[in-house]
C-alpha cells in the first residue's frame, strides 16, 4: 500500500470513504465513493505510480474543488472502459456511473431535459411525490456551457440552477461535467453541491 495514503473510515459500509494522502508534502483529506477510489488506484497502477503521486498530478496547484477533480478523473476512466459498448447500451452506462455517486446527481441533454438521475436525487424530491414532473433550469445556455468546455481545459463548471417539482422549488449550484458530445447531441452530468441545496420553498403559482 502507498505509505502516503491512509484510510480514515475504511470500515464504513456505504457512502464516500475518507482518505488522507500526502500530496506535495502536505497531508490532505479526500472523500470519494469506494468505486471511484478503486478506479483511481487502478489508473495509478497502470501508470506504475503511487496513488498519492497520481492524485498530485490530477489536482496540481488548483485551489478549487480537488475532490470533484478526482471524481471526474474516475468517471472519465469508466467512460473509456465503456467505449466498446454498443450505443444502445449508453443509457445503462451513464446510469451505472451516476449510481456510484453518493451525492444527488442527474444527466441532462442539450435541451436541459433530465434524462437520468440516481437514488440520492430521487430521494431529494421524493417528499413532493412528483418525480416525473421535476423541472430543471440551468442559469446558462447549454451552447455557452459547451463553448466553455471547448475553450478551457477545465472539466468542471459550477453553475447556479433551480429545480421545481409540484408546488416546491429549490435554488442550488451544480457541478457540470461533459459526458458525451457528437453530431449536435450532448449529455452533461450535473451533481448538486451538498452545501448549496436550499430548503424547498412553496410556489405561489
Amino acid at each position: 500500500m502507498d505509505p502516503n495514503t491512509e484510510d480514515v473510515d475504511s470500515s464504513a459500509p456505504k457512502g464516500p470513504r475518507l482518505r488522507l494522502l500526502t500530496v506535495q508534502g502536505r497531508r490532505r483529506a479526500f472523500k470519494l465513493e469506494d468505486a471511484f477510489w478503486q478506479a483511481l488506484e487502478y489508473i495509478a497502477r497502470r501508470r506504475k505510480e503511487k496513488l498519492s503521486t497520481y492524485v498530485a498530478q490530477l489536482i496540481g496547484n488548483d485551489s478549487g474543488n480537488a475532490t470533484a477533480r478526482l471524481r471526474v478523473a474516475a468517471i472519465e476512466w469508466f467512460m473509456r472502459e465503456a467505449q466498446a459498448e454498443q450505443p444502445a447500451h449508453a443509457k445503462g452506462r451513464w446510469q451505472r456511473i451516476i449510481d456510484l455517486m453518493a451525492e444527488p446527481a442527474f444527466v441532462i441533454d442539450r435541451h436541459k431535459q433530465i434524462r437520468l438521475f440516481n437514488t440520492p436525487m430521487r430521494n431529494f424530491v421524493a417528499s413532493v411525490g412528483a418525480q416525473s414532473q421535476l423541472r430543471f433550469e440551468l442559469a446558462a445556455e447549454i451552447s455557452r456551457v459547451l463553448m466553455l468546455f471547448d475553450e478551457n481545459e477545465q472539466r468542471i463548471l459550477s453553475i447556479p440552477c433551480s429545480l421545481e417539482a409540484g408546488q416546491q422549488s429549490w435554488k442550488a449550484t451544480v457541478r457540470v461535467t461533459l459526458l458525451e458530445r457528437a453530431h449536435g447531441h450532448a449529455l452533461l452530468l450535473c451533481v448538486l453541491h451538498p452545501s448549496a441545496q436550499s430548503r424547498p420553498a412553496q410556489g405561489t403559482r
